[in-house]
């Protein structure tokens, strides 16, 4: 049952704008004024798609059908099972090619780059928005609504929704609090700001229920999932000097516990609960290459790594592909981050 809206509440009045924020607004106005002049709305989640960019997508896809306006939600990966609870997310189209329609407008949700999404798309003639939050972001659409102080991609996408003068739905406001709280940890991440606290108050206003959300988001997991799990925590490498954990998982490993790829998520983060832990590693062997999620709570950047191999992120959360073996990715790997950290 789709909920009902409830009352605007009234944004923030802002005492003095600088130019940053005069900047700001205005790439929010072209944002909006794009969103509202084109036929039609193209929703773009990146690959192997965490909760961030589809629970962006999906408040705007919600918001979509609320206004009349024909939308569509692509993405070049599957919909992980985890996250079948967002509204609509039965209407996500898995494709390998794009094709737009004419007066159609693309939306780039949560992706560095359009590689990330659908390849390749030629944007020189198309109208694209890019709404992100990552410091790498390549700024590569026509509207580049890009903010690397935002704890999530989340918090951008309820300003624009805001923007359009509408009523937050119950809908709308499940999606983004999904994409809030995975992208900020549960509000514990570095990234989180007082106005990552202040979007999730005005989510809880909208109807979001915590305790729901933690069932849907965080007791989730299959048998499958916890013995793929077991099996990485088992082979474990551990630095104690450099505070570095390391952990891989082959292909076998997910035949042979049936688990699947998507439940991988946030495993590289479970990997810096060790006490006086300062980055993890974890690898993932993934057809003809190895697919590295990197986090760091300490000097070492997790993005500077990722951009050795032609990856990308934030310094406390990154992630990169290496064309190489699971064991001589593991083995680079390891020894590239010693001779990093000194």
């Amino acid at each position: 049952m789709r909920m009902p809206a409830r009352k605007a509440s009234p944004m923030p009045k802002m005492k003095r704008m600088n130019d940053r924020d005069a900047a700001s607004a205005c790439r929010m106005a072209e944002a909006l004024e794009a969103l509202e002049k084109s036929r039609q709305w193209i929703l773009l989640s990146h690959e192997q798609p965490d909760g961030d960019t589809l629970g962006c997508a999906s408040a705007l896809f919600s918001r979509a059908r609320r206004v009349g306006k024909p939308v569509r939600w692509v993405g070049p990966d599957p919909m992980p099972s985890a996250y079948g609870f967002l509204p609509w997310a039965e209407c996500y189209e898995p494709a390998a090619i794009l094709s737009p329609t004419e007066g159609s407008v693309l939306v780039f949700l949560d992706a560095t780059s359009p590689e990330r999404t659908l390849p390749p798309l030629n944007l020189a003639g198309t109208l694209s928005i890019n709404v992100d939050h990552h410091g790498d972001n390549s700024l590569f659409a026509r509207v580049n609504l890009v903010d690397a102080n935002a704890g999530a991609t989340a918090e951008l996408v309820w300003e624009l929704l805001q923007g359009m003068h509408t009523p937050l739905s119950r809908d709308e406001a499940v999606a983004l609090y999904t994409g809030l709280v995975t992208d900020t940890g549960r509000f514990g991440y570095s990234c989180t700001t007082p106005r990552s606290h202040r979007v999730a108050a005005d989510l809880l206003e909208a109807g979001v229920s915590p305790e729901t959300m933690d069932r849907f988001l965080y007791c989730n997991w299959t048998p499958q999932a916890l013995r793929l799990r077991g099996r990485a925590f088992s082979r474990m490498e551990y630095d104690r000097d450099r505070g570095f954990a390391l952990s891989w998982l082959s292909r076998s490993d997910f035949e042979e516990t049936g688990a699947d790829y998507s439940e991988t998520e946030g495993l590289s983060s479970d990997l810096l609960r060790i006490t006086d832990s300062r980055f993890s590693a974890l690898l993932v062997e993934n057809g003809s290459s190895v697919r590295v999620s990197l986090r760091s709570r300490g000097n070492l950047s997790a993005a500077d790594v990722a951009h050795r191999h032609g990856g990308g992120g934030h310094p406390k959360a990154a992630g990169m592909r290496l064309p190489l073996p699971i064991e001589t990715a593991v083995k680079t790997l390891r020894e590239e981050i010693r001779d990093l950290d000194g």
